[in-house]
């Protein structure tokens, strides 16, 4: 008799110590709100291909738009199973969610326990410029390999959980002619299935590069030695078809030359020796292809002149005039020189040079022909080791 009384006294006790389903889910967005990172991790669902690195204290703390409010709004308690109805709010932005919790107790007489299951953060995939070795979120460094997704050689994604709030997202500027890339990403106040591509965080070209393709461009002409028939193969830029047949009718035609002169004074200015000059700085235009390449193209005018006579000595002596352009590519060596490089028929063969101390891609130089892993170590610079 005295241990069934004890029985009944106690069971009561026992009941009333359970906590419901809606304690459980207030104390986790609670901890959301609060930045209690270790409470929060304790029921993140750990993706297998997203990771949580990001969720430190450090980087939520200078997150902006951050969860900052949520209200219960129902609870649906089943046999063993509860669903927990909430609303989340940034203070600009709301969002409904819903937090699975599940049962148990260690015996009939024990308490019964609820549990979240695993809850689902914001997901983003982002993809990083070749040769980064390290990402910053809010100003905090994380090594690429720990966040890898897709460790694809040429183009290499990390893929990242964060908590509902606004980060921005940086890597290092590879050389001088870039500046620092740098994205906003913007979690909303969403928990569960939410995954967002971020594709932006390229390098930019800072205005001592610009400056230094713009050199390059015009330095375009001096590779051009020969004749004007010679452009087509001998020249980075290409000019208009029929080149030397529209220069012999234009100049025939001021000179009054008949047919039955057929050397006359065209024919001679698309075959003598001469020099291309600018007539007015090209237009260009240059985008990112990666993290030391860059796509460019430039458009303009410019003018052959026999042996320099109208540019170089300022005369009058008659020259053909021409649209060029060019279309290529630039990139930066290991020793930090940018160098064009003309489109090809046959595209381009690279290899990426790393520094072997830091592991930093450092630079790229063109391959011609057939390589050896021997000729890879000597296109580098003394001391940075070839990529593969």
């Amino acid at each position: 008799m005295l241990l069934l009384a004890a029985l009944v006294v106690g069971l009561p006790r026992l009941l009333t110590a359970t906590v419901d389903p809606e304690s459980v889910a207030t104390d986790f967005l609670q901890a959301i709100v609060d930045g209690d990172l270790e409470e929060v991790r304790e029921h993140v669902e750990h993706a297998p291909d997203a990771s949580g690195a990001a969720l430190t204290a450090e980087i939520l703390g200078a997150a902006t738009d951050r969860l900052d409010s949520f209200t219960i709004d129902d609870v649906d308690v089943g046999a063993g199973i509860a669903t927990v109805t909430a609303t989340l709010s940034n203070g600009s932005e709301h969002s409904s969610t819903r937090l699975a919790l599940t049962s148990h107790a260690d015996s009939a007489f024990a308490p019964v326990d609820w549990e979240l299951a695993p809850v689902h953060l914001p997901e983003f995939l982002i993809d990083i410029p070749l040769g980064m070795q390290e990402i910053r979120i809010n100003g905090v460094a994380l090594p690429i390999e720990d966040l890898m997704f897709e460790a694809n050689l040429y183009s290499p994604q990390i893929a990242v959980q964060l908590l509902p709030g606004t980060y921005e997202v940086t890597v290092a500027a590879p050389g001088p002619w870039q500046d620092e890339p740098e994205v906003t990403i913007e979690a909303p106040p969403v928990l569960g299935t939410w995954r967002k591509p971020v594709g932006e965080l390229q390098p930019v070209l800072n205005e001592a590069g610009h400056q230094e393709v713009r050199k390059r461009v015009d330095e375009l002409p001096q590779e051009c030695p020969g004749t004007a028939s010679d452009v087509a193969e001998d020249c980075p830029f290409t000019v208009s078809d029929g080149l030397a047949s529209d220069a012999a009718e234009s100049s025939d035609a001021e000179s009054g030359t008949s047919e039955a002169d057929p050397a006359g004074p065209g024919d001679k200015i698309s075959e003598a020796p001469g020099i291309w000059v600018l007539d007015d700085p090209m237009q260009i235009d240059v985008s990112s292809s990666g993290g030391f390449l860059l796509s460019v193209t430039a458009t303009g005018t410019a003018t052959f002149s026999p042996d320099g006579a109208a540019r170089s000595r300022g005369d009058d002596a008659p020259g053909i005039q021409e649209p060029v352009q060019f279309s290529g590519m630039a990139y930066s060596r290991p020793s930090g020189e940018l160098r064009l490089a003309p489109d090809s028929p046959n595209g381009f063969s690279y290899t990426y040079c790393d520094d072997p101390e830091s592991g930093d891609v450092v630079g790229i130089v063109l391959l011609d022909g057939e390589v050896t892993s021997r000729d890879l170590v000597e296109l580098c610079e003394p001391g940075i080791v070839a990529g593969v």
